[in-house]
């Protein structure tokens, strides 16, 4: 009669648990990174946003200075309208709001003409500087865009 042998593993070794728990571990930490990427870019978008409707609103200010004439020749560079320019705090961002009003004069209709440029600055946390700007010209009672 033979007698077979039979070998009794009785667990694995370190090593083996090791390459276990590196492997369990990879889509762990590839999950963290990829919530902390979705983090930045929803703040980032969430700046953009608000810098957007900052502009948009300044705009939509100037364009009903332009109803009076008092209020139209009163414009001037970071002056005119409600909302004051200079530092905005909205939620956790701050803004910088600038207009910057140049006079033009048409020889064919000799009206006066009011280009003005929008800008929004801001700061991420990242201490990268971004600005968005857009240009208007004003006329007495019209808008061009």
């Amino acid at each position: 009669m033979r007698l077979k042998r039979y070998l009794v593993q009785q667990g694995g070794s370190l090593l083996e648990v090791m390459i276990s728990l590196f492997i369990l571990s990879l889509p762990v930490f590839g999950m963290t990174a990829l919530k902390l990427t979705q983090a930045q870019i929803v703040l980032k978008q969430s700046q953009y946003t608000t810098a957007w409707a900052l502009m948009e609103y300044k705009l939509n200010e100037l364009h009903y200075l332009t109803g009076s004439i008092v209020e139209f020749n009163t414009l001037s560079s970071n002056m005119g309208g409600n909302l004051a320019a200079g530092s905005i705090h909205y939620d956790q961002h701050k803004f910088n709001l600038t207009w910057q009003v140049s006079v033009i004069t048409t020889k064919t209709t000799l009206s006066l003409l009011k280009e003005v440029v929008v800008k929004v600055n801001w700061i991420d946390k990242m201490n990268t500087p971004y600005t968005i700007s857009s240009m208007t010209i004003l006329n007495q009672g019209l808008i061009v865009r």
